[in-house]
């Protein structure tokens, strides 16, 4: 046996605790942040945290409503829906009867995190892969708490499709038509389509049967949770405000979402007059981890900014015209113009929010598909959905458009787009088709 000695070169890549904090807080909320560095605080007798006062911006935006929650005040905001005031948020009167059932303990905490998720309309967007990662918790405890939340009043919320929403309206309902839970599942599409024969034929019922049953669905309501959209959401502090100086849009960050650290004045003098080592010691292990935070929240701060002025640079045509005008941007456009990873620009957009001259916006709305046009210029999805929200909205009641006349209607403006692509928005925005919205 002959032992060898030999030297060979490998390359690994370890996160350290620092690079490990600094991506956990640049994917935080501001509320999330704040309540992370509350708890640090808490931790770190070195810590200081100053939390910037509200900002006379938000103050003035707030007085004077803002476009997030008012359709009226701001025509161009078609995407973003009318909100009746009540005095309980959707949120707290979910988590209000969870804490009235019986829910095991395990799923509880998963149940109250989904019923925070929800959308003004109640419906759930993550996915349960994106609740599975951030909670840590397998896909069979999520998809167990999503029943217990879609469990609760009002009837439809929580779900993650229109389809669904109908689906768990009609499934509570004891006084539901026999036929409209199958129709849902199986045959809308062809209802949309006027195929009421064929579904008729399919599932061996008369037309009348089917009619009623279309009846029956239109009773339904496609945003379940609309009723409970609040004041308190509108006060929500924008992460930075968007604002036109000297002809050229200019990002400012608010400062309210940008705490600051530092560190105790008190323990650094001690540490440095003091001869005692144990005293030394006892300082010096609470420092460093100031210090990585201090600089992980400046690396953030930087990095947001960074991200915003690009993404700006991009949606000119929004900021002065509205969503009609939004261009297609996608996260590796943004990433090659600001020189970092495209899983930085994800991180960086997730959960913050910007004012701009046309409301306020969650900044993963600029980011949308291109559509082709004839005169080989390209339309974002989010246009096309505002496109397809305002032709409804100034539809005639009693005959609605169809998919079709709007993908005719799309077409005439030119646009290369299909009626099931039209179809396909118009069910993301969580509209009924035509033959369910006739008055």
């Amino acid at each position: 046996m002959y032992l060898n000695q030999t030297l060979t070169q490998t390359q690994s890549l370890k996160l350290n605790m620092k690079l490990v904090q600094g991506l956990k807080l640049l994917q935080m909320s501001a509320t999330e942040l704040t309540e992370y560095l509350e708890k640090q605080s808490d931790e770190n007798p070195l810590m200081e945290v100053i939390f910037p006062s509200r900002s006379p911006q938000m103050e003035r935006r707030t007085a004077a409503k803002t476009p997030l929650k008012d359709s009226a005040s701001n025509p161009n905001d078609l995407l973003l829906h009318m909100a009746s005031k009540h005095d309980e948020s959707l949120e707290r009167v979910l988590v209000s009867q969870l804490r009235l059932n019986p829910i095991p303990k395990p799923y509880f905490a998963l149940a109250e995190f989904i019923a925070g998720s929800l959308n003004d309309d109640g419906y759930l967007t993550l996915s349960l892969e994106e609740i599975a990662e951030h909670v840590q918790r397998p896909i069979c405890d999520i998809e167990e708490a999503l029943a217990y939340v879609q469990a609760l009043e009002p009837a439809g919320v929580a779900a993650r499709s229109l389809r669904e929403c109908l689906l768990l309206q009609a499934g509570r309902d004891v006084n539901a038509d026999p036929w409209a839970a199958l129709i849902v599942s199986e045959h809308l599409q062809e209802i949309a389509a006027g195929k009421l024969q064929a579904v008729a034929g399919q599932l061996g019922i008369s037309i009348e049967q089917v009619k009623s049953a279309i009846q029956y669905i239109r009773k339904l309501n496609p945003r379940p949770g609309l009723a409970f959209s609040t004041q308190t959401e509108a006060r929500m502090e924008p992460d930075a405000f968007v604002q036109k100086v000297g002809g050229r849009f200019v990002v400012t960050l608010n400062e309210v979402c940008y705490p600051q650290v530092s560190m105790n004045e008190y323990y650094l003098k001690l540490r440095k007059q003091s001869a005692c080592k144990r005293t030394k010691a006892f300082v010096g292990q609470y420092m460093t981890p100031i210090q990585w935070l201090i600089r992980n929240l400046e690396q953030r701060k930087a990095t947001i900014s960074r991200v915003l002025t690009a993404i700006i640079e991009e949606q000119e045509p929004f900021l002065e015209k509205g969503p009609l005008y939004l261009r297609p941007l996608n996260l590796k456009t943004v990433a090659e113009k600001v020189s970092l990873d495209v899983s930085t620009i994800s991180r960086a957009v997730k959960h913050k929010y910007v004012q701009t001259p046309q409301g306020v916006y969650p900044l993963k709305f600029f980011f949308s598909s291109r559509l082709e046009t004839r005169n080989e210029e390209c339309a974002s999805s989010h246009s096309i959905k505002a496109i397809i929200m305002q032709m409804v909205r100034e539809e005639d009641k009693s005959r609605p458009l169809s998919d079709q006349q709007m993908t005719d209607a799309l077409v005439r403006q030119g646009l290369k787009i299909s009626r099931r692509t039209v179809m396909k928005y118009r069910e993301a925005l969580h509209i009924l088709s035509s033959r369910f919205r006739s008055s």
